[in-house]
């Protein structure tokens, strides 16, 4: 049984291979793994989302444009194409990319929608025809400019030294799968946290597509970090890379049921500190989905938008969206807007698409009761209530090498261009 897991778990993930657009790249499986090789440096080199490095992931197959500057990673859903990361290349080779991935689409009769794309991109997307809708925000950290310090801080800092007091320690882990020590001792520890966090979960199962999935021997260039106490490791984060180091995402966080009380804003405020030390620009908290959509964008898809905010308000027993942005926002973050771009617009049928994709539905009915009648009372009451606008707005993001001048300015700032460009008119 042990050995039936390890297989499932660690090897076959490690030996499946990258499927790539057979328009750019031939079938062979050395032409796949150079591609695969060359994806992963643009998602590096230019990923700019939380999700840009999951274009990692297995599931992905992928589109390079003719110049081979930049690329795209999606996952296939019927005549549906689900693209994450937007688009992994330079500023200046963004618009041929886009332009070739389209018409690549368009030739097959193909639906493409890509998700999480900055509002920085929109006006691209809106110049090759594609419909814009509002579907969330990415809590971005602004290191260098953030100390910490101050009452609003207040409660990661007691998380961080309650766990302190209690015997947690921080460390980075090398996910090095040549060595022994990692590969036999420290990673079946690791899937025993991951199995224990997952199990204790509605779904029971890692959701695909817009979450990335914990692979400890394909680590790539992601970061492992752990929480220990007592000889045990309690908790970990794996961060995404992207910018070519300036930008770390915490995208996956996952700790044992008895763990010390506050261990996973203890593991959040240790990496803080420790990429503003190593001169990082940006930390992102991964995506809040579906919070303040309330605002029609011109020319959005209604059947989306209506969508989001119906489960924003009624279905967090489900998928707990006012529970991620409470806990996201204790880190007092600036705050991204992100959009799905859609061509043809989006419909009910393909944003149903969107939510089998990422299996948030898959669920057994019994567990839903138990949840809603047992664990679900009246500490929703003291959730954090976003405001209809973010205190601080974030439009886009610098690499270190270039002046930070206006990157992130106040809610009154950036509502000026966000209302010329994209509020309806």
């Amino acid at each position: 049984m042990e050995e039936a897991k390890y297989v499932s778990r660690i090897l076959l993930p490690m030996l499946m291979h990258y499927r790539v657009s057979s328009e750019h790249v031939c079938s062979g499986s050395g032409a796949r793994d150079a591609t695969a090789q060359l994806v992963e440096q643009f998602a590096y080199e230019y990923g700019e989302t939380y999700d840009a490095y999951l274009a990692t992931e297995s599931d992905r197959e992928y589109f390079v444009d003719s110049a081979e500057r930049g690329a795209v990673a999606y996952h296939r859903r019927g005549r549906h194409l689900i693209v994450g990361g937007s688009l992994l290349a330079p500023p200046e080779a963004c618009d041929s990319l886009l332009a070739e991935f389209i018409a690549h689409a368009h030739e097959r009769q193909l639906q493409v929608s890509f998700v999480n794309v900055p509002r920085s991109q929109t006006k691209l997307f809106r110049r090759h025809g594609l419909q814009i809708t509002k579907w969330g925000e990415e809590p971005i950290i602004c290191l260098q400019e953030t100390t910490w310090q101050g009452k609003e801080f207040g409660w990661v800092r007691r998380q961080e030294n309650f766990c302190s007091r209690q015997g947690a320690t921080f460390e980075e882990v090398v996910p090095d799968v040549d060595d022994p020590t990692y590969r036999d001792r420290i990673v079946p520890e690791l899937l025993a946290v991951s199995d224990a966090h997952i199990g204790a979960t509605l779904h029971r199962r890692e959701l695909p597509v817009f979450e990335g999935r914990f692979c400890p021997l394909h680590m790539q260039r992601r970061r492992l970090f752990v929480a220990r106490r007592a000889g045990r490791i309690e908790a970990f984060v794996v961060c995404n890379p992207g910018m070519g180091g300036d930008f770390w995402a915490i995208e996956i966080y996952r700790r044992l049921p008895d763990a010390v009380r506050g261990v996973i804003p203890f593991l959040i405020m240790k990496i803080l500190r420790r990429l503003k030390e190593e001169g990082a620009c940006y930390a992102s908290l991964s995506l809040v989905p579906f919070v303040r959509c309330e605002t029609a964008v011109r020319g959005d898809s209604g059947c989306l938008r209506v969508g989001a905010n119906f489960w924003w308000k009624h279905l967090n027993v489900i998928f707990d969206m006012q529970g991620i942005y409470h806990f996201k926002s204790r880190f007092r973050p600036h705050y991204r807007e992100l959009y799905v771009a859609a061509k043809p617009g989006l419909t009910l049928r393909s944003s149903i698409s969107l939510a089998l994709a990422w299996k948030v539905l898959s669920f057994n009915p019994l567990r839903l009761l138990r949840r809603m009648l047992f664990q679900w009372g009246a500490r929703r009451r003291t959730l954090a209530k976003p405001d209809w606008r973010p205190e601080r707005l974030i439009h886009k993001l610098r690499p270190a090498d270039a002046p930070h001048a206006n990157a992130a300015g106040s809610a009154a700032e950036a509502e000026t261009a966000n209302d010329a460009m994209l509020l309806a008119e």
